[in-house]
Order: C-alpha cells, then structure tokens, then sequence
C-alpha cells in the first residue's frame, strides 16, 4: 500500500513580516484568524506557536506578500529531529519537545536519526 502524496502534502498560503528564504524541514505554524501559514515562533500569540506543517522545497518568500508553499501536513510520514529547523525561540528541549509531540499528533513521527 502507498499512500497517495497528495494526502499528506498541501499548498499553503503564507505571508512574512519579513523577507526570508524557506528551506526543506522549516516548522511552520498557523494564524488562527487568516488561516495563513508563517514561521512557528515560540512567543507567538496569534496561533503560529503551534507546529502545522514542515515545509518541503527551498522557496524565497517576499515581505508581506502571500505565496503559495508547498508543506507537509499530516503523516503518515516520518522525519528525522535533525532534519528540523525551528525558530530561534524553541531554546530548550521542553520547547522543542512541544513542537515533537504536536507533529506526531498530525501522523509525523519525529526520529532520533534519519
């Protein structure tokens, strides 16, 4: 059985305060209010702290602008913690591990090693 790729993966809508290239395994998350998609900051308080998605192609994104990426939802799908790029902000292995545990809640299970 081979699960259909496009189950897993979705074109998203994101938009950036500020210019900033994407790279494969960068954890976005979710604006409650827009639905829009942007880099998980620990701090945030607009529903973004929370992991919903890893991006999975390099991708320039302009300031302020919406564009279409194209991100890893929902598993059943498998990464390796390296392979992760989290925000500055998720200093610590408690924060880190929120972020591990909110993926496996999606179907992504998060390894020790690729």
């Amino acid at each position: 059985y081979e699960a259909e790729l496009a189950y897993c993966r979705l074109v998203v809508t994101v938009n950036e305060a500020t210019a900033k290239t994407y790279v494969p395994g960068m954890v976005l998350g979710k604006i409650t209010a827009s639905g829009k998609y942007l880099t998980a900051v620990e701090t945030a308080s607009d529903g973004s702290k929370t992991a919903a998605a890893i991006v999975l192609f390099e991708q320039a994104i302009p300031a302020s602008t919406d564009t279409k990426v194209v991100v890893l939802v929902k598993g059943p799908a498998s990464v390796a913690k390296g392979g992760l790029i989290l925000d500055a902000t998720y200093n610590d292995n408690t924060k880190k591990g929120l972020v591990y545990t909110t993926l496996e809640g999606l179907g992504i299970q998060v390894l020790e090693s690729a």
